[in-house]
């Protein structure tokens, strides 16, 4: 018996190596986002203004991250400028974190975003996004 009604296709490797590194990112933004909204409500109020701005800039890049995440699960080339487009934002404080003391977290967002960018770029990947 054939499967004839099927459409479904597997998804290559590199798609979906970029849509877990994402997911991990953008789990891993979670967690720095909760960190920084309890410092911001046990912080005294004097530059609550920053320390706000600060935490709403890291819940909208988790969510970035998660809807890039979502949007290539389901095949959609719009995803890839603006995943390309964040991953490159990301390498600019992972150059500070590795020349400013915290060598091994920048090294590791360089590389986690590296390979979003690569997986992203990778011939599999373009041809299932329709580039």
């Amino acid at each position: 018996m054939s499967d004839s009604g099927s459409t479904t296709t597997r998804l290559p490797a590199s798609l979906l190596g970029a849509v877990a590194l994402l997911v991990l990112q953008a789990l891993a933004v979670t967690v720095v986002a909760g960190v920084l909204l309890y410092a911001d409500l046990t912080a005294e109020a004097t530059d609550m203004r920053i320390a706000a701005g600060v935490t709403v800039f890291a819940v909208a890049i988790a969510a970035w991250l998660g809807v890039g995440a979502r949007l290539l699960l389901r095949r959609s080339p719009r995803a890839r400028g603006p995943v390309l487009a964040l991953e490159l934002l990301l390498l600019a404080p992972a150059y500070f974190m590795i020349t400013g003391g915290q060598p091994l977290l920048g090294w590791t967002v360089l590389a986690v975003s590296g390979g979003v960018i690569a997986c992203v770029l990778a011939p599999a990947t373009t041809r299932t996004l329709g580039w």
